[in-house]
């Protein structure tokens, strides 16, 4: 509630905060909520985490995953077997690209997203 109530701290004015800013924090606080989930779970038994972790993390890939376990406080050794497992339970990457983890279901690119808006400008420039 703090981080929502953050643009008006210190303000004459109350009001309320711009939708957009609401969205990003609810979904960055859920995103926290989540990944204290998992480090919390037990690990034991590992299918179980493994499939905990897919079901709460939508963007899940094998580097949040070692993250995760590293947090966790597990060994190297104890990390690979689960890390080997997460990697069977993964949906296949479409044919056509690279098996970096879940490159698919990453956030776009600085680089994706700035040609995304070029294309928005031209498109409103031309209905004006």
């Amino acid at each position: 509630m703090v981080l929502l109530d953050l643009p008006s701290i210190g303000s004459q004015v109350v009001r309320k905060a711009p939708a957009s800013y609401t969205k990003i924090v609810v979904k960055g606080m859920t995103r926290a909520e989540m990944i204290l989930k998992v480090v919390m779970a037990p690990h034991e038994p590992l299918v179980v985490f493994v499939d905990n972790y897919i079901k709460l993390l939508t963007d899940c890939n094998t580097e949040t995953f070692q993250k995760i376990l590293d947090m966790k406080g597990l060994k190297r050794s104890e990390q690979s077997s689960m890390l080997e497992l997460l990697r069977q339970r993964l949906p296949a990457p479409p044919s056509g690209t690279e098996s970096s983890g879940s490159l698919s279901l990453m956030a776009p690119t600085p680089e994706q997203e700035s040609s995304r808006i070029r294309k928005l400008e031209k498109l409103i420039k031309k209905r004006l």
